[in-house]
């Protein structure tokens, strides 16, 4: 095979001199593609083609390989991934049209206890996080989940008021809700403040009271109850930290394992597009079980 520049006369030797890294990528699933369509296989597997590419590249490499009468869309294709992007292109959005000719599905895998299920994801699956947010307060029996969730909501829509101080200084278990002025120093909030959040919690959380709700959480019996109360990875990660709030030392544990539970807000940054984690949980399940094996060194009184 010889490679022609389209802007330079003669032909290239070595494609891995002219090329970057994720051109050779993209070139080689090009190649792949037509090697299938030689070879006929009666199954192709595709291993996680297109996370390593940015958003562009990734739904041109998706639209060449199943777009088209020279594609592999007559193929039967495995396609895993770890990235919600393609299925968002494929079943969901105006670009959804043109991968119909492949009928593609997509199915959510999860791995607990040595059993894989696999969940359909349908079209309706696909919410923004703030949709996600409002769906799980209004669906969560939990006053403390319901402000994990409502938290997360101020933060994604830039409320950083009052309301999102007093939720932050709850899931910190501060005494009195505080803000940061700056990195060394927070001044507690005014009575006027306190009352006035309160009441916009209040609309989301009707039995909201932050003396209260901090005095039940401070007890280890209580967040350990909460913890073995919901099944959900996301929620449990949440809560876990909380946790981590008793003892001064914050998260223990390698640093592998404190860097997932510290950023684990930040699990799924793309807020744009994501799937509910009280329906697709993607919390590895060996984070779950550290968690749990701490929670349950938690001493009771």
């Amino acid at each position: 095979m010889i490679l022609e520049h389209d802007d330079a006369p003669g032909h290239l030797e070595s494609a891995s001199r002219h090329l970057s890294y994720g051109e050779r990528n993209a070139f080689a699933l090009v190649l792949f593609m037509h090697h299938v369509r030689s070879e006929k296989p009666d199954l192709v597997v595709l291993d996680d083609p297109v996370s390593s590419f940015d958003k562009t590249k990734k739904f041109a490499i998706l639209h060449q390989l199943f777009h088209g009468k020279n594609s592999i869309r007559d193929f039967t294709t495995l396609l895993l991934t770890h990235d919600i992007e393609p299925a968002i292109d494929i079943v969901m959005t105006a670009t959804s049209d043109q991968f119909k000719a492949a009928k593609p599905v997509v199915h959510f895998l999860s791995s607990r206890s040595g059993v894989v299920e696999e969940k359909p994801i349908e079209k309706s699956d696909i919410s923004t996080f703030s949709q996600v947010c409002e769906a799980n307060i209004a669906s969560s029996p939990d006053d403390l989940i319901k402000c994990i969730y409502l938290r997360r909501q101020y933060e994604l829509h830039g409320e950083l008021g009052a309301e999102y101080d007093v939720l932050s200084s709850l899931l910190h278990l501060r005494e009195t809700p505080d803000r940061r002025v700056d990195e060394e120093h927070r001044v507690p909030l005014d009575v006027a403040e306190i009352a006035s959040a309160t009441q916009k919690i209040n609309v989301f959380i009707p039995a909201f009271d932050y003396a209260t709700m901090v005095q039940e959480l401070r007890d280890p019996a209580v967040l350990k109850a909460e913890y073995e109360a919901t099944s959900v990875g996301y929620e449990k990660v949440q809560i876990f930290r909380v946790i981590s709030k008793l003892d001064s030392e914050g998260v223990k544990g390698d640093d592998a394992f404190r860097k997932f539970v510290n950023e684990s807000y930040h699990i799924e940054n793309e807020y744009v597009m994501q799937l509910n984690p009280r329906h697709f949980d993607a919390v590895p399940e060996y984070v779950i079980d550290a968690c749990s094996a701490r929670v349950a060194e938690v001493a009771v009184a």
